[in-house]
């Protein structure tokens, strides 16, 4: 049976390249934690996971505390094979949890299987398989050695973190850590607590009446998304002689780098009782792409204890985010895929309707819509992101030069060839494609690294073949690059 492994260099191998290629090419050209701190880990070898631990109150109060750690791997980085109807990837877990004194407190041994009948999803880096696992310690340091082994391949590779551990009493205020979420809402009254249910595809995990999917690698995109946090509070006075006993205050803040508080809210709430299970939900469509703190203050405002909780987590740009904040820019970055006459709609496009057709434009060309994913666009902007950080030039984004143009629509070569000049000679590149037969000559004629492609003609000949259209090749045939229009 075959199986496949996304390659170094960020793309899939093989398979996925071409089904991507055949999917943009048509119809015109394709033109790619709180409580756990991350130690050490080896190189990679088998497949990449995230690991987030966060910590509860028990039943026995001070004396032991709940641990859970949800653990995640993307289906981009398992093996899988077919089985009958569908595509099925195995994996096994193995958890080692050592005490402060460097005994063994917790092992466990666990096999993981995901099944999915879309082959499209089984390359994918954004559909995961997430597991939880809890456990029930003393208040401590612990150092928590995870490994992950693909069973197809045989690789595996492990993850170490440190795990502050902190009591939780029951007579006094304390809060518990964030739990980062990417769906929040009611669990469903039929489900037993601590339930794990299929929604969509994805894991939904029950608390205390509350239903999500965690976020593991706290991660977020910044157009219109909502930053969503789970969290419980503990010990609260139950006498109530007034009427701020009554109430508790909390204060959220989202914080970047320097520690500016750039998001601020506060709400006032009635106590349930001596603990409190909540949710909360900010907006965070004005946050640039970076890193950030989100922390929540608690005051019983009958005591006048406070207690907060913090947690990071980072804001990656999304592919709307361009269109928001530079449509002009957004609509000469499809030019490697859009047609003139879709290019031409979405310039003329009155300023109410421009986020509406720019999505309508991905939608078109979603080769999955039965699934959450797109993965053309999503392979698209891979591909940008990853021009933009190798083929830069002075003046220039890497996407808009020769080589991240070529790289765009075609991938990585198979084979560089370079040669540094000598004497009065200019440094040149050729990339080579193996399976089109194809060798392209990059020529650096200023000296600042900006390779121009010297065999234009063939490169639009043989992109002009892929999609048996005219409208691509007049276009940039002239000479033209992404920037000049």
């Amino acid at each position: 049976m075959k199986h496949h492994r996304r390659s170094p260099d960020g793309l899939a191998a093989g398979t996925r390249a071409l089904l991507l290629i055949l999917v943009l090419l048509s119809p015109v050209l394709f033109a790619a934690s709180v409580s756990g701190q991350a130690v050490t880990g080896p190189e990679r070898v088998g497949p990449e996971f995230h690991a987030n631990v966060v910590t509860f109150q028990s039943d026995r109060g001070a004396r032991e505390t709940v641990v859970e750690v949800y653990l995640s791997v993307a289906y981009d980085q398992l093996a899988f094979t077919r089985a009958g109807e569908v595509f099925r990837a195995d994996y096994g877990v193995e958890m080692h949890l050592l005490g402060p004194r460097g005994e063994t407190v917790f092992d466990e041994t666990a096999r993981g299987r995901t099944t999915t009948p879309v082959y499209e999803e089984t390359l994918s880096e954004d559909v995961t398989r997430v597991q939880r696992f809890t456990f029930i310690v003393p208040p401590g340091l612990y150092e928590l050695e995870t490994t992950l082994t693909d069973q197809t391949l045989e690789e595996s590779r492990s993850l170490v973190l440190e795990i502050d551990v902190p009591p939780y009493p029951t007579n006094r205020l304390t809060v518990s850590d964030l739990l980062l979420a990417d769906y929040l809402g009611e669990s469903s009254p039929e489900l037993p607590p601590g339930a794990v249910v299929d929604r969509a595809g994805s894991q939904l995990f029950t608390r205390r009446g509350h239903a999500y999917i965690p976020n593991t690698r706290a991660v977020y995109a910044n157009f219109a998304p909502s930053l969503l946090a789970y969290y419980e509070v503990y010990g609260f006075n139950p006498l109530r002689q007034t009427a701020n006993d009554a109430y508790y205050k909390v204060e959220y803040y989202v914080e970047n780098d320097s520690g500016e508080t750039l998001l601020y809210y506060m709400r006032q709430h009635e106590k349930p009782g001596p603990i409190s299970f909540n949710s909360l939900e900010m907006n965070i469509q004005d946050l640039r792409p970076g890193d950030y703190r989100l922390s929540i203050g608690i005051t019983d405002q009958g005591t006048g204890q406070t207690v907060t909780s913090t947690r990071g987590f980072r804001v990656l740009e999304s592919y709307l985010t361009l269109a928001y904040r530079d449509y002009d820019k957004a609509i000469r970055q499809l030019r490697y895929i859009a047609s003139e006459r879709e290019l031409r709609l979405l310039r003329e496009a009155e300023e109410d309707e421009r986020l509406r057709l720019f999505r309508q434009f991905w939608i078109s060309r979603d080769p999955t819509p039965a699934t959450k994913r797109n993965e053309a666009l999503t392979e698209y902007y891979r591909r940008i992101e990853y021009a933009n950080e190798v083929f830069d030039v002075p003046q220039l984004e890497g996407w808009a030069t020769d080589r991240g143009m070529v790289y765009i629509t075609l991938g990585l070569p198979d084979h560089v060839e370079r040669d540094e000049f000598t004497g009065g000679s200019k440094p040149v590149e050729v990339w080579v494609y193996n399976s089109m037969r194809l060798r392209l000559l990059f020529r650096d004629d200023t000296g600042f690294g900006d390779f121009t492609l010297v065999n234009r003609q063939e490169y639009l000949e043989r992109v002009q073949m892929r999609r048996g259209g005219e409208q691509w090749r007049e276009r940039t045939g002239r000479g033209q690059r992404p920037d000049e229009k």
